[in-house]
């Protein structure tokens, strides 16, 4: 939980992250992502950290430009408004931008390293001798290659150098004080004017006019002389025009050395006419002389400052001097590598850490460049050349002790943290920080993913992540919390493309989390490339839950697309098929079957005589309810390849089953309706189990009979006038053949559905022989199953033939002895039908008995031409 509190801080504190997973012009950011996170996939690795187009700097390029696209306000003015974009919306870009270059950076690093240290073992013993003319230059280059925290330290002051660019830029302004040397002049021509005297020793006075036109225009006491010096003596001060200059332009220096552009600052410096300050700030860089060096460098001239040391004792000593301006000694500073100086002019969680990265590096290459004992070193032996001419200058020891209390802490620092590159220490004291809201900063959620990465621990803020992802889904705004995802989800993936080690559970489940937003946000076409970077299972899981998420009334061709994505992005097709009507019917069947209170046939049941169970009760449902419409067309997933049709045909088994035993026989007719004739033509050469070929030909012949049962109902309402009214005797108004006609249509639709229930009945429909011991608790429920429906449905079906050949006897009298035959049917002990007239609360049987007494009256009844042809057939 306090992880998910430190990202709500963070996002209150910047909200622009609220509302990154808005679509942008033509490209949302998980398009713009998705396309070169794909295109990056079949990079070798050495492309994927490639310095110039890197994925993680594609990254970077992408956030860069929808952060351009946040400062345009046309258009973006009214997109704010309509996706509920913040103001600073600029600023989260920004920072999303800079961690994906720190995430560049540093991993480029770290898997460049492990290729340099196999490659350095063999020359290893060639570069065990430090030359002693090696200088400054290059032996800080060996020093980064052979220390890997320092070499870490000097990429993250990198990183934070193009962060930290420069914003107050001073105007160029030629002229050296100009304000104050014209204040200078006037003062001293009216000092010279008001003090002359004439040659008689008389003082010689101008008049009023003439000594106003000299009178200082400034406020205060002005400098006498005008060295840079001038003022840190207390001698007087500058023009106002002058100072407010002074103090932009060592801003200015200052955001330049901390940008590591010195060479801006030499440009500015030689521009407004202070070359000297141009040269205080050239004693920053490293001597090179390649005529000395033994190590071969791109500088082909002699550059930098062979009395670096001395330099730095100085420049520690201006950080420190209380009159100097504030930039002007945060200035010195950072070039010394002194921390408090810096740090009293910082405003940023940025600002500060390169403040302490800037000082921890400096103080441990000095002491790394001190450990060398070469010849420009002031520890070194500086007979080393005879005389010592060539020796660079030693640091007195007074000039070592007039950096006090900066020497010594600087000191402090190399011997100590900086040498293991630890940060945590500053990490931990940043976010404690309350001045300038640096504490608030430091939860912001991109500068908590900054500090793991630069403190090596991705494993950790990975499993808090993902640990917290509930509580943040409930305590961030929708689209903040798309925006995390989205990042986490792509650093993740970036990570593995560089077979980088990282927790597998923690990273599924961001992952599958982030398939959830792609999901909600619309994005369908790229949640199969996303769930595929699951692992295997939860991959078919996660997509299998996308398909499972359409729209029920989506048409088979969108079906069958979508389902192609899960095969163009390596998933197995087969399984994700399974998978999602195998989630479905786990969802869905409970419910129906907690809706059915008790089994119902055709109407509804049968409990009594002439109910619910008549012919004229039998009918089919107009439409589906939800839940069974949903079933039906679950089974289309299957029936999209090959490789599923036999699930297909299994799978719609079962949910003809379940429909049936619940009594909804529409929904079973539908769902086998709706089976492609691709699927069906091709069961001959399926790898399909007997029992479920011999249970959907079942099935066939059940619905079959149905249909010419219907086709049977319908024929007979519709009978002529006469024979509706007199019966076989009448003649009415049709004449003698087309009366016959009638009759030997009538006679083939009662043959047709009297054939088909009777292959129902005698060739024992759905006594399919299971094997309960070895299928287990899902055999012993299919078995049920069948048993139940057969218990249902047999009783009906009995019924409904009986009472189709007594009725349709008024019009062919032999069907009527037909309707007494099939009674023989039902009691042959070779198929006892008899047994699923008998139930445990009902019994079928003596309804039964009873219809067959009524149809044997009626024999008897209708006389003797109606006997004897009964006879006689």
């Amino acid at each position: 939980m306090a992880m998910a509190t430190q990202y709500a801080q963070g996002a209150a504190s910047t909200s622009a992250s609220a509302q990154a997973a808005s679509t942008r012009t033509s490209e949302s950011s998980f398009n713009a992502f998705a396309r070169v996170l794909q295109a990056c996939k079949d990079l070798d690795p050495a492309a994927r950290i490639d310095p110039d187009n890197g994925t993680a700097l594609l990254f970077a390029d992408i956030c860069s430009g929808l952060g351009e696209e946040a400062l345009d306000d046309a258009g973006y003015i009214a997109r704010r408004q309509d996706e509920n974009l913040e103001d600073d919306d600029r600023e989260a870009w920004d920072l999303e931008q800079s961690t994906w270059r720190l995430v560049h950076m540093l991993t480029s690093e770290r898997l460049q390293r492990v290729e340099r240290k196999s490659q350095a073992a063999s020359d290893e013993q060639d570069k065990a001798a430090l030359s002693p003319y090696e200088t400054p230059l290059a032996a800080i280059q060996n020093i980064f290659e052979k220390d890997e925290h320092l070499n870490e330290l000097r990429i993250i002051r990198e990183w934070l150098q193009e962060t930290l660019v420069p914003r107050h830029i001073v105007e160029v302004r030629k002229g050296y004080l100009a304000f104050t040397k014209n204040r200078v002049r006037a003062e001293k021509r009216a000092s010279v004017a008001g003090g002359s005297t004439a040659s008689d020793g008389r003082k010689l006075t101008f008049g009023s006019a003439a000594s106003s036109s000299f009178a200082p225009k400034n406020r205060g006491k002005a400098v006498k002389n005008l060295d840079p010096d001038a003022v840190s003596r207390g001698e007087g001060g500058l023009e106002l025009e002058d100072a407010t200059y002074e103090k932009a332009l060592l801003r200015t220096l200052f955001e330049y050395a901390r940008a590591g552009r010195l060479d801006a600052a030499f440009d500015l410096c030689h521009q407004i006419d202070q070359s000297w300050r141009a040269a205080t700030l050239r004693g920053a860089m490293l001597y090179h002389d390649p005529s000395v060096s033994a190590e071969p460098q791109d500088v082909d001239r002699v550059v930098g400052n062979r009395n670096r040391s001395l330099w730095k004792s100085a420049c520690r000593k201006l950080s420190a001097n209380s009159n100097l301006d504030e930039f002007e000694r945060a200035l010195y500073g950072s070039l010394a590598g002194e921390l408090q100086s810096v740090v009293n002019v910082s405003q940023s969680w940025e600002e500060f850490l390169w403040a302490h990265v800037n000082a921890k590096l400096e103080a441990a290459v000095d002491l790394k460049l001190d450990e060398r004992h070469n010849w420009w070193s002031q520890e070194a032996d500086l007979d080393l050349f005879g005389e010592g001419e060539h020796g660079a200058v030693e640091v007195s020891q007074g000039a070592a002790t007039s950096g006090s209390a900066s020497g010594t802490q600087a000191g402090n620092i190399a011997r100590g943290e900086v040498e293991v590159g630890s940060l945590h220490g500053v990490f931990d004291k940043l976010s404690q920080t309350q001045s300038h809201s640096i504490h608030l900063q430091a939860n912001n959620p991109y500068r908590l993913v900054q500090r793991s990465i630069i403190s090596n621990n991705l494993t950790d803020l990975f499993n808090r992540f993902a640990d917290n992802l509930g509580d943040m889904q409930a305590s961030l705004e929708p689209a903040t919390f798309a925006r995390l995802l989205r990042f986490f989800a792509h650093l993740i993936l970036y990570l593995r493309l560089l077979s980088i080690s990282l927790p597998d559970f923690a990273c599924n489940a961001i992952l599958s989390c982030y398939v959830q937003v792609l999901e909600a946000a619309g994005e369908t076409n790229l949640v199969a490339m996303y769930a595929s970077s699951l692992e295997p299972q939860s991959a078919t899981r996660s997509y299998a839950n996308f398909l499972r998420s359409m729209d029920v009334n989506a048409s088979r061709e969108a079906k069958a697309h979508a389902l192609r994505q899960a095969e163009q992005h390596n998933l197995d097709l087969a399984a994700v098929a399974r998978c999602t009507v195998e989630m479905a019917f786990d969802d869905l069947f409970p419910s129906i079957v907690s809706d059915f209170d008790e089994p119902a046939g055709f109407g509804g049941g049968h409990k009594t005589r002439g109910g619910a169970g008549k012919l004229d009760a039998i009918r089919f449902e107009v439409r589906l309810d939800g839940n069974d419409e949903a079933l039906v067309r679950a089974i289309d997933w299957l029936t999209f390849d090959p490789t599923t049709y036999a699930d297909a045909i299994t799978q719609s088994n079962a949910l003809t089953r379940l429909f049936l035993s619940t009594g909804r026989l529409h929904a079973a007719k539908v769902l086998r309706e709706r089976m492609p004739n691709e699927v069906l033509s091709s069961m001959d050469s399926l790898d399909l189990p007997m029992d479920q070929s011999i249970e959907r030909s079942g099935w066939d012949t059940f619905f079959t009979a149905l249909e010419a049962h219907v086709a049977y109902k319908h024929f007979w309402t519709t009978r002529p006038a006469d024979i509706a009214s007199s019966g076989a005797r009448a003649a009415g108004g049709m004449s003698k053949l087309e009366r016959m006609n009638w009759i030997k249509a009538l006679s083939q639709v009662v043959e047709q559905a009297r054939d088909l229930d009777l292959v129902l009945l005698e060739r024992d429909w759905l006594k399919i022989p299971l094997d309960v011991g070895r299928g287990g608790l899902e055999a012993e429920r299919r078995a049920r199953e069948l048993f139940d429906i057969r218990q249902t449905y047999i009783p009906e079906i009995v019924f409904r033939l009986h009472d189709m050949l007594v009725e349709s006897s008024s019009a062919i009298p032999t069907n009527l002895n037909m309707a007494l035959r099939l009674s023989e049917i039902v009691a042959d002990e070779r198929h006892k039908i008899y047994l699923e007239f008998i139930r445990s609360n009902t019994n079928l049987l003596q309804d039964y008995l009873l219809r067959v007494r009524e149809a044997s009256l009626l024999l008897l009844d209708n006389g003797g031409d109606v006997f004897e042809k009964a006879v006689e057939s």
